[in-house]
């Protein structure tokens, strides 16, 4: 099924507005995709993928050859969070790895149930997961996941609800928002504008 918006995700091409570039060819991509679905228990289920790709064939000491194209990493999660903004669930997929051995770290990934998506989640994940103890790739997944899920508890807010439903989780806090990024600067405009609908 087709969803509005998703096309954009998925044009490599299309879509920059960046200058032209100097003559150049294609060496890697790297995707991370992040999907949102707000279940019927009302928690929020992300799907993450992260997978690099090279346009060419070339030979790799563990798996021998590859084609153009072929995935280097595919490594795919699934994250439930509650109400709460806590991972409920972890599910994971590694179906290309550059080493035979990668997906063996796969059960060491459960140790983020229970964590909060919140402030202090990347420091919590690298004590879970860093080093030996995971996988680099999927630690730059999970954290790339965290982000969206906060936009999707804010998209959450704004989706059509049924009639009857309960109020969706607002996680927006002025003072949790304030000097964390440029937009949100304590003398700015868009902190003006939040302080007086919030008064």
């Amino acid at each position: 099924m087709t969803v509005p918006g998703e096309a954009l995700h998925a044009d490599l091409e299309g879509g920059w507005i960046l200058p032209p570039p100097a003559a150049r060819e294609t060496v890697h991509t790297r995707s991370i995709v992040c999907r949102s679905f707000r279940r019927d228990d009302k928690m929020i289920d992300i799907d993450g993928r992260f997978i690099d790709t090279r346009p060419f064939a070339y030979h790799n000491d563990f798996r021998g050859a590859c084609p153009p194209g072929a995935a280097l990493h595919n490594m795919q999660l699934r994250l439930t969070i509650n109400r709460e903004r806590a991972i409920h669930a972890l599910v994971a997929a590694m179906p290309n790895t550059p080493y035979t051995g990668c997906a063996d770290i796969s059960p060491n990934f459960q140790r983020v149930v229970g964590l909060s998506i919140g402030r202090g989640f990347r420091k919590a994940l690298r004590e879970q997961l860093g080093g030996v103890e995971g996988c680099t790739h999927v630690l730059a997944l999970l954290e790339a996941m965290a982000a969206a899920a906060t936009q999707s508890f804010a998209s959450n807010a704004y989706a059509p609800r049924e009639p009857g439903a309960p109020e969706p989780v607002r996680i927006w806090r002025i003072e949790a928002l304030l000097g964390t990024c440029h937009s949100y600067r304590d003398d700015g405009p868009v902190m003006a504008q939040m302080r007086r609908r919030r008064a």
